[in-house]
């Protein structure tokens, strides 16, 4: 039987090895990524949390903060305080929105904009060595599968 199969026949009171437990693999791939992006930023000044803002904004003029904490999947005390730390480095502006002016909107800076180049470049090394080996179909497939668990936990 399959490692699959043991997982979804098994009963409430049966324990599956940690190795048999997809969201240990979840977990561990996640670890290395962000151990492989931090180091791989290192020497451009950004860490994980400011590459996907500097990825978020270089899609949208401005964003508000809670927004951009959604889409990063971060909560938006963590959020604050990266794009506050980003903003005393010259990469995004920060103003209240015209509508609300309870919503604090984040802008790149030309600074910030001048990082995107170099950001991606550096994050498509760290996506070339996790997927080495990887067929597009392959891709896509992981792809699929974690959005479809990512919507079965929503």
């Amino acid at each position: 039987m399959s490692m699959i199969r043991e997982l979804c026949a098994m009963k409430i009171d049966q324990t599956p090895t940690y190795d048999a437990w997809p969201f240990y693999w979840l977990t561990r791939a996640h670890g290395r990524y962000q151990d492989a992006l931090s180091s791989a930023l290192a020497d451009t000044g950004l860490d994980p949390t400011s590459w996907r803002i500097l990825m978020i904004l270089k899609e949208q003029d401005r964003m508000a903060v809670s927004d951009i904490a959604q889409q990063a999947n971060t909560k938006l005390s963590t959020m604050t305080k990266a794009v506050q730390r980003m903003e005393a480095s010259g990469l995004v502006s920060l103003q209240p929105s015209e509508r609300d002016r309870r919503v604090t909107e984040v802008m790149l800076t030309q600074t910030g904009t001048d990082s995107v180049p170099i950001a991606e470049q550096t994050a498509q090394h760290v996506f070339n060595r996790a997927f080495a080996g990887f067929d597009p179909d392959r891709l896509r497939l992981l792809s699929d599968l974690l959005g479809d668990l990512a919507e079965n936990l929503r």
